[in-house]
């Protein structure tokens, strides 16, 4: 005998362009959403029971609808009313998920102002959220975050002192290039918060510490980075990073008899180390 012990299901990478007209000044959101949804969908895996099955087309063409019919502002209010409509418009849906990575595109600046309507790629970091609604009373909880922002500095990091075993063959440095590309998730401390405000703080923030802190090694950024992010944004619970080492490896250039001045090197993409952690107040 065998039971479906878990179960979830929904509809990933629903491409989403929306223009807010106002007057003369347009605003664009381009996102991409993933839908999950979780419940009583049992008979639909093991009875052939498709009766409470909701299509996952339905889930994509109700991004579009509510795209439509709703006013928002930012990733994280589109993916509340999304995850609230499934919940309190089917029964059989005890939870559901709306995550959505935005693409951030910036006005293009034209004589010192502002273009009403035109934009430019704001490089490849994506901003991103996550909604989840809960029918049992657990309530409602919205992320924000951002993904791919990709960061490099040539000294002021540092890695030594480490654990040496048999198999070790890493050389302490004193000066190294730290590059990165750093994935950050927060919570909000309640709702309706400021979640534009907290991005624009975050997106401030997080690059600064990364520049300003003397680093012993990539953990010790990422507390310095979740520090400073919860000192100056007071609507925020905790911040998690994923950050990636995007090793930068010192070319051997003795055979054409010269030295490296630590100056030139090969970038590499694997293997790399992964780092991550949660920074929380207490």
């Amino acid at each position: 005998m065998v039971r479906l012990t878990d179960n979830d299901y929904g509809k990933s990478g629903v491409r989403l362009t929306k223009v807010v007209r106002e007057g003369a000044t347009q605003s664009l959101y381009e996102m991409k959403v993933d839908i999950r949804l979780g419940g009583d969908f049992e008979r639909i895996y093991t009875q052939a029971d498709n009766s409470l099955c909701i299509p996952t087309d339905t889930m994509k063409n109700t991004v579009y609808a509510l795209a439509r019919r709703e006013s928002f502002d930012s990733p994280e209010a589109f993916g509340n009313i999304l995850a609230a409509h499934f919940v309190e418009s089917f029964a059989q849906v005890a939870w559901a998920e709306a995550a959505i990575e935005q693409t951030l595109w910036e006005r293009i600046s034209v004589d010192g102002a502002p273009h009403p309507y035109a934009f430019s790629g704001a490089g490849p970091a994506r901003r991103t959220s996550l909604a989840r609604r809960e029918r049992d009373g657990a309530g409602v909880r919205i992320r924000g975050g951002i993904a791919g922002l990709e960061v490099i500095k040539t000294t002021g990091s540092r890695f030594s002192g480490f654990l040496v075993d048999e198999f070790t063959t890493l050389r302490e440095t004193e000066d190294r290039i730290l590059a990165t590309s750093i994935d950050a998730t927060w919570d909000f401390a309640a709702r309706g918060a400021d979640y534009n405000g907290a991005f624009e703080t975050a997106l401030r923030v997080i690059p600064r510490a990364f520049a300003l802190h003397d680093s012993h090694s990539v953990q010790e950024t990422i507390f310095a980075m979740g520090e400073a992010l919860l000192e100056e944004a007071p609507a925020l619970s905790s911040v998690s990073f994923s950050l990636p080492n995007r090793h930068r490896l010192a070319v051997n250039l003795e055979p054409f008899r010269m030295t490296n001045a630590n100056d030139i090197f090969v970038p590499t993409s694997e293997p790399f180390g992964l780092i991550a952690g949660t920074v929380a107040r207490e």
